[in-house]
């Protein structure tokens, strides 16, 4: 019987401990997405917008490597929408390395309208040379 216990105890403890978790503070941004892309070099991104009542846009943007030899751009836009089209209004860019990610986030006042974050991550080698791989990620829309 004890063997049995702990058998099914470690087995669990194994899938526990190899699962992956993502947190996210509940309410922090009411218009924010993350991905968990099944890319190569890319872990996760995300995307988050809220505006205030005042037209304070708060913008976010992170991307996780696989790896922490990659190299990674990660560029934050604010995105206004123009009848079908998207135009930028403003971005932030940033640079690093590893698994511990990047996160860009930003305040920028904005006027009446729909707008969106689009989070734009390029993993690069280690010694930032070669390109391996491009992605995109928008947040949900938000109209103020």
């Amino acid at each position: 019987m004890k063997k049995i216990l702990a058998s099914v105890l470690a087995v669990l403890m194994v899938t526990l401990l190899a699962t992956p978790a993502l947190a996210a503070e509940t309410g922090s941004y009411s218009s924010s997405s993350i991905m968990t892309p099944n890319y190569t070099y890319i872990w996760q991104m995300s995307a988050g917008l809220k505006i205030s009542s005042l037209g304070k846009a708060h913008c976010s943007g992170s991307v996780d490597a696989s790896s922490n030899s990659y190299y990674v751009n990660l560029t934050v836009t604010l995105q206004k929408k123009n009848n079908s089209s998207w135009e930028n209004v403003k971005s932030w860019s940033k640079s690093g390395s590893g698994q511990s990610g990047l996160i860009i986030e930003e305040d920028y006042y904005v006027a009446r309208g729909t707008y969106r974050v689009l989070t734009t991550a390029k993993i690069y080698n280690s010694t930032g040379t070669t390109l391996l791989e491009t992605e995109s990620f928008n947040s949900k829309e938000q109209t103020y």
